[in-house]
């Protein structure tokens, strides 16, 4: 590998880092909002992580075909990617891999982090139902989760 060659590898693997960076951004914030139980924040940026999901799929399918243009192969792992480099890269490289990690393990710890204080708020607030005489209903939504319905008398507010 030349030090031109790995010098493009560089510029555009940075910018793939740049979109795990923008995720963890968000999921940092959405975590946040949960914790404060902003459902309004939550609902209206169903979209931005949509949209932030489908730019790391294009992002992958972007370094698939960036690989095959350079004849490499789509398979290789970033440690033989870091060996073939010249030496005067490889500790760019490395740096570029461990932030890519750093960012996916913050988001994969983000996204359960996520998930159960939404659970555990949901069984603070089934408890609570419980012990105003309602039951909660469970119906599930289209990617298969639980969602649960409070059901019993309307009260002073009526159906919630």
């Amino acid at each position: 590998m030349t030090i031109q060659l790995a010098d493009e590898i560089i510029a555009f693997m940075e910018k793939y880092n740049d979109t795990y960076r923008d995720m963890v951004v968000f999921l940092t914030e959405k975590m946040a909002k949960v914790m404060d139980d902003d459902l309004l924040w939550l609902l209206e940026s169903v979209d931005d992580e949509q949209a932030l999901i489908m730019k790391i799929q294009s992002q992958e399918n972007g370094r698939l075909a960036f690989f095959a243009g350079l004849g490499i192969d789509e398979d290789i792992k970033v440690k033989e990617l870091i060996e073939k480099a010249p030496e005067e890269r490889k500790v760019k490289l490395q740096m570029i891999y461990d932030d890519l990690t750093g960012y996916i393990a913050r988001i994969r710890k983000l996204n359960g982090e996520i998930t159960e204080t939404v659970e555990k708020k949901l069984s603070v607030q089934e408890e609570l139902v419980r012990g105003a005489g309602m039951t909660m209903a469970e119906t599930y939504n289209g990617y298969g989760a639980k969602v649960k319905r409070t059901t019993g008398t309307k009260g002073f507010i009526g159906s919630v």
